[in-house]
């Protein structure tokens, strides 16, 4: 699986960044995963919502990837009238049914302001459930797992928990996800709601 973590300015940094640890720690424990930290719009740099800078980004690939992982950000009016929605529609059209969309914590706000989740069953961050109400069926879980959406939230713990959930479920690897847990001290969490 070839994992791309979406990078953008005003992103809440850890969301992603846990995310992207528990799919590294799992390839180099010989699962068949490649995170890769990319932007939207090809650039090379982006500043999260702490001011933390990330540099030595990828422009995303729509033809390789098979998961795109979204974390949120803090402003979501600035983001939600931003290019991002626009752009993550069109990175869904381009790659096809086959490509799994992953919400990191309140990523699947994003992805709700992109049409991408119309009706659908999905969790967010706890205070942005209502937010996310306009556009998906809430789900107070952990994790909701609805086939090629699978959303986490509440919290940043979200991350690490979307990230041992998609190498057990999704990769096949639930040895390796228990192994991880041992090596970063932290148990999975919560419900997981399946359609």
């Amino acid at each position: 699986m070839r994992a791309e973590v979406l990078m953008y300015d005003g992103i809440a940094e850890m969301d992603a960044l846990l995310t992207y640890d528990v799919l590294a720690r799992a390839r180099l424990l010989g699962v068949d995963v490649s995170p890769v930290l990319v932007t939207a719009d090809g650039a090379a740099e982006v500043t999260g919502c702490y001011g933390t800078r990330f540099a030595g980004l990828s422009a995303w690939d729509p033809s390789r990837a098979d998961a795109l992982l979204v974390a949120g950000g803090w402003d979501f009016d600035v983001i939600e009238a931003s290019r991002l929605p626009g752009q993550l529609r069109e990175f869904k059209e381009r790659a096809g049914e086959r490509l799994l969309l992953g919400g990191i914590d309140s990523g699947a706000v994003l992805f709700g302001a992109a049409g991408l989740i119309d009706g659908r069953p999905a969790t967010t961050y706890r205070f942005d459930m209502e937010y996310l109400a306009k556009w998906a069926e809430v789900i107070d879980a952990r994790i909701v797992d609805d086939g090629d959406l699978v959303t986490s939230g509440s919290g940043w713990l979200a991350g690490l928990d979307l990230g041992l959930y998609l190498v057990a479920e999704r990769l096949g690897a639930p040895h390796v996800a228990v192994e991880i847990e041992g090596r970063i001290g932290h148990d999975r969490r919560g419900t997981v709601w399946r359609r």
